[in-house]
């Protein structure tokens, strides 16, 4: 298993076409935080890939950034864990903002069923 450190959270290499984003508690995400993500999974990934985004822990993400973090065509599929009512609740409204929704975007409260989903 293969870890980056970004400076809000970490990247997970779970196979060669996965990875698992966990960001840190209390942060709230703006454009160059998401710029920071897509220039990380770009330097793993030579081709397409999917994403384990991890919502174990709070934090918030500005609508800009939600918009932008959808833009990058090298993502296939985003899988989100989402382990209680309010990360479901804030992931279910990121998977149903316009941007999203060319993704394919999934919304799960166990994490292996959300791994496996991407498999």
């Amino acid at each position: 298993m293969e870890l980056h450190e970004i400076s809000f959270g970490k990247i997970i290499v779970l196979r060669d076409d996965i990875a698992e984003v966990i960001v840190d508690e209390g942060v709230n995400i703006d454009t160059d935080m998401v710029t920071e993500i897509h220039t990380c999974l770009l330097s793993i990934f030579a081709n397409s890939f999917s994403l384990l985004i991890n919502k174990s822990n709070s934090y918030s993400t500005q609508l800009d950034a939600l918009i932008q973090f959808g833009e990058l065509p090298a993502i296939d599929k985003i899988a989100v864990f989402a382990p209680n009512k309010m990360a479901k609740l804030s992931a279910d409204f990121a998977a149903d903002i316009p941007s999203s929704a060319d993704l394919n975007i999934q919304v799960f409260t166990d994490r292996d069923e959300a791994f496996a989903w991407l498999i």
